[in-house]
């Protein structure tokens, strides 16, 4: 069973993974780490993100006691949080996936590395459509990508702090793996309450081919975090992304 601990409760991620695990059959949800001295440390974890109900989990900001006791950690929120999150994941050998976005090489390379000792589902984005999206473009480059000019167009809402997103740039990796002379640009929009839309762009003399994806609501990364946390269960070790999850050859 997965017993998962969620870093960053009162986020907008982290409320919905908190709803997910506890809907979830062969889950729950073993502790909630909040920033040291957080005004909502020793509340419990259901009140909090709005389940209606106590579940007897109390949030703490002791990231030694919450990482020893779990069987993997969900971590959705920044580039500082996550490295520390991951220093602990590594002494206590947990599972850890991480949806936070924003990092730079040297700090991604820092997963890369503690996946020779853990197993690790690093993605900028979970949510199952959009790693289909990815294998499509892979498609596309291999076909027209040589003869196309490629823009990615990304939007999200007003409180997204990176730019351009996450899920942008592994678009452009992707398409750069078969086009790596291509120059791919990304178009970052922020603002409203847009929970992300990514619009793949490839024009060719005489007509234009749109890919477009949007989440409509934020819950289909939750579900998706979740669902990577319990393939991770059986692995011992390794670096995973989101299409060894959901099996997309």
């Amino acid at each position: 069973m997965l017993e998962a601990l969620v870093i960053g409760p009162r986020g907008k991620m982290g409320r919905l993974i908190v709803k997910s695990l506890d809907s979830a059959k062969n889950a729950r949800i073993a502790g909630a780490l909040a920033p040291k001295g957080a005004e909502y440390v020793g509340k419990d974890v259901g009140l909090l993100c709005g389940l209606g109900k106590e579940i007897g989990v109390k949030v703490t900001d002791d990231p030694e006691s919450a990482v020893r006791d779990c069987n993997a950690v969900i971590d959705f929120t920044f580039p500082e949080v996550s490295l520390e999150v991951l220093k602990y994941a590594v002494k206590y050998k947990k599972a850890l996936v991480c949806g936070t976005t924003g990092f730079k090489k040297e700090q991604r390379e820092e997963f890369l590395k503690a996946s020779e000792v853990i197993p690790i589902v690093f993605a900028g984005n979970t949510s199952i459509l959009i790693n289909h999206v990815y294998r499509i473009l892979e498609y596309l480059a291999k076909n027209v990508g040589e003869f196309a000019d490629i823009d990615i167009v990304e939007m999200h809402d007003r409180f997204k702090k990176d730019a351009p997103s996450g899920t942008s740039l592994e678009m452009r990796e992707v398409l750069k793996r078969t086009l790596p002379e291509k120059n791919v640009n990304i178009h970052s929009i922020r603002g409203g309450d847009v929970p992300s839309t990514h619009r793949i762009i490839f024009n060719l003399p005489g007509e234009r081919l749109e890919l477009t994806h949007h989440a409509t609501t934020f819950q289909c990364f939750a579900e998706g975090a979740v669902r990577a946390a319990e393939f991770l269960l059986s692995k011992e070790k390794g670096f995973y992304t989101m299409k060894d999850v959901y099996g997309i050859s």
